[in-house]
């Protein structure tokens, strides 16, 4: 397709389609600017965007370590109460020793003692794990709520900065098109044709600056009818990927003073 419009374009009159190399470096510089403005307008709500999602996984966070803190903290009420039973219903039995009809009933209510009293250590031992494990959740409350705190700050202060951003991008982004499309207007017709439908179409990419001899987009190698036809002022297309080239600067012909 790139190869069908180069014909097209190559069989016009290249004589009324001269163009000089500095209007299109130009004309490339100010297509680059306007690609990096432009996407800086586009990057400043993104980035905001990625800092509020950034905020509601620390607010989540923030959350789940309280619910893991309540979690903890019911877990260790249900024991106490467990404990607390146990420690009633050994007082129970305590009292039925002295009631006690014989030896073998004797030894069976100090028998529940004991395990009773074991089972109680152990539950002690639970609990005691389980502040512990509530102090350090409460450490994880708070490191998690600094985060978002700063969370917050970082985004608040995000907000400032692309606010105060865009107006200055969107002034700095009218002036260049403005100051492009003055300089298209000195374009001879045919060749402003052209260069509405590369440029239009492709942005910064719809140009590209001769390096040695090969296309500075695609590096695909000229040949020297093409190079000649820069020389001329003529309009080049690479035959690659159609972007329009022109000459650098060190290499652009001196034009004879009138």
């Amino acid at each position: 397709m790139i190869g069908h419009f180069y014909e097209q374009v190559t069989r016009k009159d290249f004589n009324s389609m001269a163009v000089s190399a500095s209007t299109l470096r130009t004309l490339h510089r100010i297509q680059r600017q306007l690609t990096d403005l432009r996407s800086r307008l586009v990057r400043g709500p993104m980035q905001i965007a990625a800092g509020q999602a950034h905020v509601t996984r620390l607010n989540e966070a923030v959350a789940v370590a309280k619910e893991d803190v309540q979690k903890t903290k019911l877990a260790t009420h249900q024991r106490e109460l467990q404990l607390k039973e146990r420690e009633g219903r050994i007082e129970d039995i305590r009292a039925k020793l002295n009631a006690a009809s014989s030896n073998k009933e004797y030894q069976m209510l100090i028998e529940q003692i004991a395990a009773d009293e074991q089972a109680n250590s152990v539950l002690s031992d639970e609990i005691l794990e389980l502040y512990d494990k509530v102090e350090q959740l409460a450490e994880v409350v708070q490191a998690k709520a600094a985060q978002l705190a700063k969370g917050k700050d970082d985004l608040a202060k995000l907000r400032q900065k692309v606010e105060g951003e865009k107006g200055t991008l969107e002034t700095d982004v009218a002036r260049l098109v403005d100051e492009c499309q003055e300089l298209e207007a000195t374009l001879p017709r045919d060749i402003k044709q052209d260069f509405d439908r590369i440029v239009g179409t492709r942005g910064e990419d719809g140009l590209a600056c001769l390096e040695g001899e090969f296309c500075g987009h695609c590096n695909q190698m000229i040949n020297p009818q093409m190079f000649n036809e820069l020389l001329l002022e003529k309009l080049v297309l690479c035959k690659s990927c159609g972007a329009i080239l022109y000459l650098p600067e060190d290499r652009e012909p001196k034009r004879r003073e009138e």
